[in-house]
């Protein structure tokens, strides 16, 4: 393919002119609060409109945020369609092409036609973390995904939301006609608000804010700027503006004859605007004699374009003439001579026009392919807006700049927004941080089906290091029914493992307080794998043990208070759930263990609660929860809230910590602001973590929350030990199982470091 850098530096420098001279738009020089926006495109329609109006709001969103990032979630396979090509060449991004897309159109049919709609959303993900990472701002343009139907629409509202991105919607004007060019005005208009409403609702859903909507390709017997501006404002959608159609998008050029055939640029002066980007109207063959030809040209074409000739390359007659006769002006129409067959013209020809092409601005170029299959293959040439499209990049640019109000966008992205959570993301998170630091994990339900799936999961996706207890052939044979790959597993029979004495002495000296003797401590170790588990991770063999799929709570937490015990500075086993809403995480505590808390235990589930929040990645803001907000009540229950808020605030002032407060006036802004009579408070309807004053209000609040809205809620995690034990429910998936290991090695990460914390403080004392 051809490439002439000297060609962009021309066309760079046109554009950068012409930008120079914008003096439309006064945009506010401050940092933009959000950190990306999804362009949704509501319709299908010509691709050729849709990129050339995202080239205009990338156009000036560069100019008003440098830094910018471009991210496609699915683009096309091969790199001569991938929209992420082009905008890298375009606007110069240092990334590379594979970096700027999540995964591939055919990788998206993959997986969605195997049920694996959350894999595509991790691979997506994982994509989108790498590349954010290197911009402080990301524009990320959805996609269209043809052939998927109608469920396109909320595959792009869940991207969004799990990317936490704010959302601006495209419409395409021409593809609300949907090829019917008769339509009334009033049919057309319903078609493009239709289209818009149906996405809106999709985005609204998945709780993505929408900043606005754009309709570009409005026909010029619809523009009726002030009409479709009123009708979206009725929809609530705000309306930035109405780009008209341009036939510039739509015109073939030479360039675009250049890509069709692969063709090499033999012969021209590189000079963009005066040569590759001239639009074709028409192919001739040349087959006749040179006189018929120049007798036929002046007729057959268009003075304000230009055609095509198609001649073989053996026919230097024809190159001679036409690079003479375009340097005198006499043919200007004819936009650029295809010769044929792939073969050079003669050495002798070649030095004899060098100095003649140089001097004209007619294309010369070699198709690789004979006259007749280059006939075909042009017969099908598509105008497209490429990395060389320079006039239409720049009329692109215009035309987004006079017809949209940019001041709109900007204002809204401008504006603070409040971090975006959701279930998708959080689990994601909570995957990466466990690779970080990868820890070892004991599950002592080894012959346990579920245990030993999920131990599969953990190690295909390399999450942490995993001992199954149990009997090595019945773990191996559970495997191999489930086709489960846990070869990379260490599995350890507490009955013939060479640690067994050393654990069954451990666990004596632990327990001989309590009148235990040595045999019974071999004997509980060897018919509780629990026990054996407990004494891997109290000796350091293991980080953290996870178990409960089989085992009550009792029997999971006993053997963790009596040999691992709870921590000096709040001795206290409590719980916390995370409940992933739709749009944020929030910490609940306690809603497992403590029935009845005193004050002092209150405030220690809180310290304990807004720890576990941090080391999970959350800002804690800790509401301490009543029936009664402020001082509107009081009361013995109130009041134990009240003590409890003190208490907590005077052992960790570093805290945001705020009670007693109403469930509502916690979570919702607006409520707060009424309760607490327009008082400003960094908690109140911004709490993040909270604690109910007992465990039938925390244990009936989550179902109710889970069972209403749909959240997903993990755990419960227990905190309070010296090192990481958590409990499963009965009724638990392989799913929650991977969830809890992955939780537990990060919450043992968190426990090695503030061990090294208290150790070099006292260092420093």
């Amino acid at each position: 393919m051809w490439r002439i850098s000297t060609l962009r530096r021309l066309a760079k420098q046109t554009i950068a002119a012409h930008v120079e001279g914008f003096t439309a738009l006064s945009w506010n020089p401050r940092r933009l609060a959000h950190t990306g926006l999804y362009i949704h495109h509501t319709n299908p329609g010509s691709g050729r409109e849709s990129i050339a109006a995202s080239l205009g709001l990338l156009h000036a969103l560069d100019r008003l945020q440098p830094g910018m990032g471009y991210f496609r979630p699915i683009d096309k396979t091969t790199i001569g369609g991938q929209r992420a090509a082009v905008m890298k060449r375009i606007f110069g991004f240092q990334d590379e092409e594979e970096c700027m897309i999540g995964v591939t159109q055919n990788r998206a049919f993959e997986l969605i036609t195997m049920d694996k709609t959350d894999d595509l959303m991790e691979e997506i993900y994982k994509a989108f973390e790498e590349i954010r990472k290197r911009h402080d701002f990301l524009v990320v343009e959805g996609t269209s995904l043809k052939g998927w139907g109608g469920d396109v629409v909320n595959l792009n509202a869940t991207m969004a939301s799990m990317l936490g991105t704010s959302a601006m919607f495209f419409t395409n004007a021409r593809g609300a006609m949907q090829g019917e060019i008769n339509r009334s005005k009033e049919e057309w208009e319903r078609e493009i608000l239709e289209s818009a409403k149906v996405s809106n609702i999709a985005f609204k859903r998945q709780k993505v804010d929408v900043l606005g909507a754009i309709v570009h390709g409005m026909p010029a017997k619809f523009v009726d700027v002030d009409a479709l501006k009123k009708q979206f404002e009725e929809i609530h959608i705000a309306f930035a503006g109405a780009i008209p159609e341009d036939p510039l998008f739509h015109s073939l050029q030479v360039q675009d004859v250049a890509r069709t055939l692969d063709a090499e640029l033999l012969f021209g002066v590189q000079d963009l605007d005066t040569s590759m980007s001239t639009e074709v109207t028409n192919f001739i063959v040349a087959t006749l004699q040179l006189s018929d030809l120049l007798k036929y040209l002046p007729n057959h074409c268009d003075p304000s374009k230009g055609s095509v000739v198609i001649a073989d390359s053996s026919r230097s007659d024809i190159l001679l003439s036409l690079l003479h006769l375009h340097e005198s002006k006499s043919f200007s129409s004819v936009a650029a001579l295809v010769l044929t067959g792939g073969q050079r013209p003669d050495e002798h020809i070649e030095l004899l026009v060098k100095d003649q092409a140089a001097k004209g601005s007619l294309p010369v170029l070699l198709s690789p392919l004979p006259s007749f299959e280059t006939c075909a293959l042009l017969s099908k040439a598509e105008a497209k807006i490429g990395p060389e499209s320079y006039r239409k990049i720049e009329r692109a640019q215009l035309n987004f700049e006079e017809n949209v109000n940019m001041e709109i966008i900007t204002r809204a992205l401008l504006e603070e927004q409040p971090i975006r959570m959701n279930p998708k993301l959080f689990i994601h998170n909570l995957f990466a941080r466990a690779k970080v630091n990868k820890q070892h994990i004991v599950l002592p339900e080894g012959e346990e089906p579920r245990t030993v799936q999920a131990a599969g999961v953990i190690l295909r996706r390399d999450i942490c290091e995993i001992t199954l207890l149990g009997n090595k052939q019945t773990i191996q044979t559970i495997a191999k029914q489930f086709r489960v790959d846990i070869s990379q597993a260490r599995i350890v029979d507490p009955t013939t493992a060479p640690r067994t004495e050393a654990y069954r002495d451990f666990f004596y000296e632990t327990r001989k307080h309590k009148g235990i003797t040595k045999e019974q401590a071999y004997d509980t170790l060897i018919t509780d794998c629990n026990y054996y588990g407990t004494c891997m991770v109290a000796l350091g063999d293991a980080d953290g043990m996870v178990s409960g799929a089989l085992n009550t709570t009792a029997n999971t937490v006993r053997p963790a208070l009596q040999i691992i015990k709870t921590s000096p500075s709040l001795p206290l086993v409590s719980s916390v759930l995370f409940m992933c809403l739709l749009d944020k995480i929030l910490v609940y505590g306690d809603c497992a263990i403590n029935s009845n808390p005193t004050s002092q235990e209150l405030a220690a589930i809180a310290i304990q609660s807004a720890d576990t929040a941090t080391s999970f990645g959350i800002e804690p803001r800790v509401a301490m929860l009543s029936y009664a907000t402020g001082n509107s009540n009081t009361g013995p229950l109130i009041q134990k809230v009240i003590d409890a808020t003190a208490i907590a605030k005077k052992k960790r002032p570093d805290l945001l910590i705020e009670g007693p407060l109403q469930y509502d006036a916690a979570v919702n802004i607006e409520t707060a602001r009424t309760k607490l009579k327009g008082k400003d408070n960094p908690v109140a309807g911004k709490a993040t973590v909270l604690i109910f004053p007992d465990l039938n209000t925390g244990n009936n609040t989550y179902k109710a929350v889970q069972q209403s809205t749909g959240a997903v809620a993990v755990g419960p995690l227990l905190q309070g030990l010296r090192k990481p034990v958590n409990d499963l429910s009965r009724g638990c998936t392989v799913t929650d199982i991977v969830t809890t290991i992955a939780m537990t090695a990060v919450q043992a990460v968190s426990f090695k470091k503030n061990v090294e914390k208290t150790s070099n403080e006292k260092i420093r004392a």
